[in-house]
């Protein structure tokens, strides 16, 4: 059960294998940084249990990087939720013009109507809107510039341990370049 929560090699390990497998995917920085940034916006979203399909579908209409946008989903997690759902409630309220500032919702005795649903549902729909866009370009631009920086150290590694490739010379099926 701890697991669930808190993993035991921590967060950080956990948040340094998703960057690492982030930058190293195969693909033009703006498409991974633009795919990671939908799956932020996706993690905000009310539609729980759909996050990643909605990533993946979004990713697929904007022809972006589709395994970026499920790794940007990883940001909603046990830990995470509780605070992005109260930020995006809030924020839902005040867009509606109500006055629930602090007010407490008691998950224990809720009862399913239409009217109740929509009273708790219309704020997280309204809500996720603006503050997944912020979250998005909040990461959109440091993942831009990370996989742009991993991409140019990669390639001018290559071009050092390469030499022949890099400049252009097709190896023959002897492994000597022609």
């Amino acid at each position: 059960m701890r697991e669930l929560i808190w993993p035991a090699s921590g967060y950080r390990r956990a948040a340094t294998y998703l960057w690492h497998r982030l930058v190293r995917l195969n693909a033009s920085p703006h498409t991974v940084a633009l795919g990671f940034a939908i799956g932020v916006y996706m993690s905000f979203s009310p539609f729980l249990g759909l996050h990643l399909a909605l990533s993946g579908l979004f990713s697929w209409l904007f022809r972006v990087n589709i395994a970026a946008s499920l790794l940007g989903n990883f940001l909603g997690n046990p830990v995470t939720y509780p605070f992005m759902w109260a930020a995006v409630y809030q924020t839902g309220v005040l867009m509606l013009g109500k006055t629930s500032a602090g007010e407490v919702i008691d998950l224990t005795s809720l009862t399913f109507d239409a009217a109740s649903f929509w009273d708790l549902f219309l704020p997280f729909l309204l809500g996720s809107i603006p503050v997944g866009i912020l979250m998005g370009l909040v990461f959109y631009f440091p993942v831009k510039k990370g996989v742009a920086r991993f991409q140019e150290l990669r390639r001018a590694r290559f071009v050092i341990t390469h030499p022949t490739l890099a400049a252009g010379a097709i190896p023959s099926h002897t492994g000597k370049a022609q």
